[in-house]
C-alpha cells in the first residue's frame, strides 16, 4: 500500500515538473512542491474529453519544431507551411475540433483567440484575468499563446494551471512532453482571458 501511494506521488511530481512556454512568451514554470495536490493524466472522467483527446494529439508528431507544416482538422484539414511559428493556437483549435466542439472557421492565431470581440458564439469569454470560473477543456489565452486548462494549482508564490499546450522550451522526454506538446503547470500572471468551448 505505501509503495503505490509513493508510486502514485513520484509520478505527480514527475508530471508537473518543468514545463515552460513557447519561445514567444516569458518561462513561466516552477518545480511543484511535494505536497501539492494535482489531478493525473489518467483521472479524467467523461466530461473531459477534450482532456482525453489533447492526451491523444500529443502523439502527432507534426507539432514538432522539426515539422514546419502542419494541419488543420478545424479546416477541412488544410495544409500550411509555418516558417518556424510555434503551433500552440493549431494544438488547441485541433483538440476541440476532434472533440466535437465549435471553431473558428479561419485559422485563429493566439492574438486572435485573445480579442474578446471575436468568436463569442464559439468560445465565449467567462474570465479575463480570473481563472476561478474556468473548468475542464477551457482554453486559456494570453497574447501570444493559449493553453487547454485542467486544474489550478497554488505555489507559494502564486497561481498555476495544470494544462496541455504545443510550444516549449523544454526537450522532449518522452512522458509529459512529446513532439513539443506538454502536459504540466502554466504560471498565471499576465493578461489573459478564459475561453468556454462550446458543443457543436
Amino acid at each position: 500500500m505505501k509503495i503505490n501511494f509513493l508510486l502514485i506521488a513520484i509520478s505527480v511530481i514527475f508530471y508537473l515538473s518543468g514545463c515552460s512556454s513557447s519561445s514567444e512568451t516569458e518561462e513561466r514554470t516552477e518545480s511543484a512542491d511535494e505536497g501539492s495536490e494535482a489531478k493525473t493524466k489518467t483521472e479524467y472522467g467523461e466530461s473531459s474529453v477534450i482532456l482525453n483527446t489533447a492526451m491523444s494529439e500529443q502523439g502527432n508528431e507534426m507539432y514538432s519544431p522539426d515539422i514546419d507544416s502542419t494541419y488543420l482538422y478545424w479546416l477541412d484539414n488544410d495544409l500550411i507551411i509555418l516558417d518556424g511559428s510555434t503551433k500552440c493556437n493549431i494544438f488547441a483549435l485541433n483538440v476541440l475540433y476532434r472533440s466535437g466542439f465549435k471553431t473558428p472557421d479561419e485559422n485563429a492565431l493566439a492574438r486572435d483567440l485573445f480579442d474578446t470581440a471575436n468568436y463569442k458564439e464559439i468560445l465565449p469569454v467567462i474570465g479575463i484575468n480570473e481563472i476561478t470560473k474556468a473548468g475542464k477543456g477551457d482554453l486559456v489565452v494570453w497574447y501570444s499563446h493559449v493553453i487547454i486548462f485542467e486544474s489550478v494549482l497554488e505555489i507559494n508564490d502564486g497561481e498555476y494551471a495544470i494544462a496541455w499546450w504545443a510550444g516549449t522550451r523544454q526537450q522532449d522526454n518522452e512522458d509529459n512532453i512529446r513532439n513539443n506538446v506538454c502536459y504540466g503547470k502554466y504560471r498565471l500572471d499576465g493578461e489573459y482571458v478564459v475561453r468556454r468551448p462550446v458543443k457543436k
